[in-house]
């Protein structure tokens, strides 16, 4: 009898062990299949939320108008908690672009710097005011592109002796250009004057010390940082990157010890050491030099804006009064601007690219510009100087380049009026 009772104890706590196991596996499998459902309702979140970033940046680049102090939401897609804000901003010559994306509680930012989206096939490599007077090419000039010319045309010269050594006068198309240089945005133009003139940190807040940092960093999903002072600023062993404005109401230099990534800088006087290394927008008012051997990558932008309510000065053969000044075997990909309020009809030198230079971008000078060096991409310029044997040769190219092969089929710079945007670089 005590035997029977045992079997059946036993037979009864088996039965309650397997159904034990048989619920947790059943709540295993259920717990696995809500949290399979659950990681793949955020993992397409996830991917949606970068779709909506992207879609919200290419809202941007089809926008006109700058919102500075404000974040705009989008309704690009209808679904239930799910949102994109965005805010479109003046960085430098160029844009800054923010898109934030949300899906519930889970949020993705990506952020961009904007400029003109140039196709290389069909730009012009080459757009010289017209000012009635030809172009002529001297020495080993090299046009290679689409090259728009005064009514006057083109022709080959000599200088000390030295004759056109090319089989042809342009290795492209030609066509007559206009009365004016294409216009550059205006907002990029108010966003200038801004910076030179307007432009101090508002809140303590705004600040950033560099004085002791070797590493200074700040981020683009961040807000912006400045570093500002009445007085010269000398950048030297130190590693700035990001978000940062750096302004002197005097002189920035930057040695070669310094390594800058991304930010701007802000002086009437900019000077670049011999040998420099990195990428950054230089906005001056005066005058930007930039020494031999340097290397600034891409998108590096360097402008000088001047204001001709008073009468300007008339710049010498001297570098150190020229208002961009590049000298010998330096690289820069990115673009080169000066430009002026109003047209001066004389015949000094606003930008000088000396020899072995090589710049993969675009140049626009509002004004008289020497090209020693090779540009590959684009050149804007009201007029040509060559200062050669004493004496100033006027719409003449003296052993420069102009080319569109060796670069990117797309590449971007300054943003023209009614011209299509690119990305230039996307930040972090």
């Amino acid at each position: 009898m005590k035997l029977a009772i045992k079997l059946k104890s036993g037979a009864l706590q088996f039965a309650v062990f397997v159904a034990v196991v048989i619920a947790l596996l059943l709540g295993g499998l259920m717990l696995y299949a809500y949290t399979f459902g659950y990681m793949k309702e955020q993992s397409k979140g996830a991917i949606e939320n970068i779709q909506l970033a992207d879609d919200g940046i290419n809202y941007l680049l089809n926008s006109t108008e700058l919102n500075s102090n404000d974040t705009l939401a989008l309704k690009l897609r209808e679904k239930e908690n799910q949102s994109v804000k965005v805010h479109l901003s003046q960085w430098g010559v160029f844009q800054k672009a923010v898109a934030l994306a949300q899906f519930r509680k889970k949020k993705f930012i990506k952020t961009a710097i904007l400029g003109s989206s140039i196709d290389a096939a069909t730009a012009s490599t080459l757009f010289l005011q017209n000012t009635y007077n030809p172009l002529t090419v001297v020495g080993n000039t090299k046009i290679n592109g689409n090259a728009f010319l005064p009514e006057a045309g083109i022709k080959s010269g000599y200088i000390a002796g030295n004759s056109y050594y090319g089989s042809q006068l342009i290795y492209g198309n030609a066509e007559k250009s206009t009365d004016v240089l294409p216009a550059l945005d205006t907002n990029t133009l108010k966003g200038i004057v801004f910076y030179l003139k307007d432009y101090q940190p508002i809140n303590q807040q705004d600040y950033i010390s560099i004085d002791h940092a070797k590493k200074t960093i700040q981020s683009f999903k961040e807000n912006t940082k400045s570093v500002y002072s009445k007085e010269a600023i000398v950048i030297e062993n130190q590693y700035i990157s990001g978000n940062i404005i750096i302004k002197s109401d005097i002189l920035i230099q930057v040695k070669k010890t310094a390594i800058l990534k991304d930010l701007i800088l802000i002086a009437p006087s900019i000077e670049i050491e011999d040998e420099t290394e990195g990428n950054f927008q230089a906005i001056a008012s005066k005058r930007i030099s930039v020494g031999k051997n340097c290397d600034l990558r891409f998108p590096t932008a360097l402008v000088v804006y001047q204001e001709n309510k008073e009468q300007l000065p008339i710049y010498s053969g001297n570098t150190t009064e020229i208002p961009i000044f590049i000298d010998t075997a330096t690289s820069l990909k990115g673009s080169v601007c000066y430009y002026q309020d109003k047209e001066e009809t004389d015949f000094s030198t606003q930008i000088k690219i000396e020899e072995q230079v090589k710049l993969k971008g675009q140049v626009y000078c509002k004004g008289n510009l020497e090209l020693k060096g090779t540009v590959s991409g684009s050149v804007y310029t009201r007029q040509f100087v060559a200062n050669q044997a004493g004496s100033i040769f006027v719409n003449h190219l003296y052993n420069a380049v102009i080319e569109n092969e060796n670069i990117p089929k797309f590449y971007g710079g300054i943003i023209f009026e009614k011209e299509p945007k690119t990305v230039l670089k996307w930040l972090y």
